[in-house]
């Protein structure tokens, strides 16, 4: 590797005087949510793990629900509609859950937003059905 000083004085020409001078390195700025390590992770494991049971409680839901048009779908196109839009309904109550905490938990970098949402998450996505026991 060359020296550093032979370096520079390759850049200067006879009868200049003017020093070179380097830029200095800008430092990234720190990130601004500042999270407190154990005590995020630990919250962010139990709202997941309450994200996990409410699908489990959903899909428990689901399956134990027999409605008239998982049976058998009507006749003609409005019948195959009312099903597909039963089984989209079904599909989503189950995955509504987890992609609410994996959203939440990757677009919001506030913690205070982050976990604001999660809780709210938490609570509107409780399967009401199956904790009234209404299946």
């Amino acid at each position: 590797m060359a020296d550093p000083e032979t370096d520079d004085e390759a850049l200067t020409w006879a009868g200049d005087e003017q020093e070179i001078v380097r830029p200095a390195r800008q430092v990234p700025p720190a990130a601004t949510g500042r999270e407190s390590g154990a005590p995020t992770l630990v919250a962010l494991g139990v709202l997941g793990g309450i994200a996990v049971l409410e699908s489990i409680g959903w899909l428990r839901g689901v399956l134990s629900a027999t409605l008239e048009a998982t049976l058998q779908p009507g006749p003609g196109a409005l019948g195959a509609f009312a099903f597909g839009v039963n089984v989209l309904g079904r599909v989503a109550a189950v995955v509504a859950p987890i992609l609410w905490f994996v959203l939440a938990a990757w677009r919001i970098r506030t913690p205070t937003r982050r976990f604001a949402w999660l809780a709210l998450g938490a609570v509107l996505l409780l399967p009401w059905p199956a904790l009234l026991g209404l299946l």
